[in-house]
């Protein structure tokens, strides 16, 4: 089996985006398999935005990965189908990451149910087994993660509030506000992609109230004020680009990533591509063989570029290209190659 190659070239892009705006369509939908990896963002400063700006994150190495599939509501257990039906909630995915109940309670097959509309996307509830019971928790008001259409300068706010016994604790319940403002557009470049995207700032206040039957005593607790940054697209992929979260005393960082086009899973082998980083041309150097097809794609697997190649060394004019992060596919009937290509200028 032949050997793949590899070369992933850095860049800092000066490419001017136009502002985007985005739709439902350009949200997850029912039976959609989102893939993400993972990791620590060391030097994240949240302030880093405005109009036209470039979020260069291609450099942060993420290792753990998961995959979060959407399904119809009618595909969980069914005490929630009752509770969350049609015109509550229109998708649901089981949560890998649950917040936390606090001390006492144990919580095990979670839920998020939210609701996709033309003017919103909010979460609608969750539902979840506590302490052994399979229970479903409708917020009173839902949760507004999204004001649709978004673009730049986009604002709102919500205030959810639920409760609910807890068999062999007493009673828990939260109150949560959620706020969100778009405020940056630009060019994201993560490890897995170049995004036309708009950064959305979520800032997250959540007050317990908390009853203990065995000490018959009742307590509210106020969060510290949390925040979320979100970097939407309005590519065809159908989820956020970008996540980055508090984590403890760190910030974490999901990627978007497509398990069959990631230039992450690309190994190297024998062929030569050169200069490193490409601005106006690229040279491959093919020593194997001669006769061969160069296909470029984009992050997402769209061609964007393909030629012939006849000689042992190509030089390829690449100034019609954006600057971005590209897979190159070198093949004959022979061999098929990748490499990796990022444009800087």
């Amino acid at each position: 089996m032949k050997a793949l190659i590899g070369l992933l070239m850095c860049f800092f892009s000066t490419f001017t985006f136009s502002q985007i705006t985005i739709t439902q369509n350009h949200l997850p939908t029912v039976n959609d398999t989102i893939h993400y990896k993972s990791g620590v963002f060391n030097n994240f400063d949240p302030n880093a935005t405005g109009n036209n700006y470039t979020w260069d994150f291609s450099n942060i190495i993420a290792n753990n990965s998961r995959a979060d599939t959407i399904i119809p509501v009618t595909q969980t257990p069914i005490v929630y189908n009752v509770v969350f039906n049609v015109f509550i909630a229109n998708q649901a995915y089981i949560n890998q990451t649950p917040p936390s109940m606090g001390i006492g309670f144990e919580v095990s097959d979670y839920y998020d149910f939210y609701k996709k509309a033309t003017n919103y996307y909010r979460k609608a509830g969750f539902g979840a087994t506590i302490n052994g019971v399979q229970t479903p928790v409708k917020y009173d008001h839902p949760e507004l993660y999204f004001k649709l259409p978004l673009t730049y300068g986009t604002s709102d706010s919500s205030i959810s509030k639920y409760g609910l016994p807890i068999p062999g604790y007493g009673y828990f319940g939260q109150t949560i506000k959620r706020q969100h403002i778009a405020d940056g557009w630009g060019t994201l470049i993560t490890p897995y992609g170049t995004f036309e995207a708009i950064r959305v700032k979520h800032i997250i206040d959540i007050q317990d109230t908390i009853f203990s039957e065995s000490l018959n005593f009742g307590y509210t607790i106020t969060r510290p004020t949390s925040y979320e940054y979100y970097w939407l697209t309005n590519s065809n992929i159908r989820a956020y680009a970008a996540k980055v979260y508090r984590n403890g005393m760190f910030y974490t960082v999901d990627f978007y990533y497509n398990p069959a086009t990631s230039i992450k899973n690309i190994q190297p082998s024998s062929c030569i591509v050169y200069p490193n980083p490409a601005s106006e041309k690229l040279i491959v150097l093919s020593p194997s063989e001669k006769d061969k097809q160069l296909i470029i794609y984009d992050s997402f697997g769209k061609i964007i570029y393909e030629t012939n190649i006849h000689t042992v060394t190509t030089e390829i004019d690449i100034r019609d290209l954006k600057p971005g992060i590209y897979i190159g596919l070198l093949r004959s009937n022979l061999s098929s190659e990748f490499l990796k290509i990022v444009i800087q200028r």
